[in-house]
């Protein structure tokens, strides 16, 4: 399974590379790859919060406390 930074780069080089597909079927793979990585960003999203500004926030001051600890 992919993490959310991996799940991130994955859809950026989705979007990066859609135009470079010469075949008809490379269209329909990368769409339907597209669709798959779009779908569960989407569900991250809406379960854990993934990829809004609060979590990312969150993850931050849970980083920042930890850091804390160390010193």
């Amino acid at each position: 399974e992919f993490d959310d930074i991996e799940l991130m780069q994955l859809k950026f080089c989705m979007d990066q590379t859609k135009s470079m597909m010469a075949h008809p079927s490379e269209h329909m793979r990368h769409a339907s790859i597209t669709e798959k990585v779009e779908a569960e960003m989407n569900r991250r999203r809406e379960e854990n919060g993934t990829y809004t500004r609060e979590k990312i926030l969150r993850d931050l001051e849970a980083q920042i406390k930890s850091m804390e600890k160390g010193l």
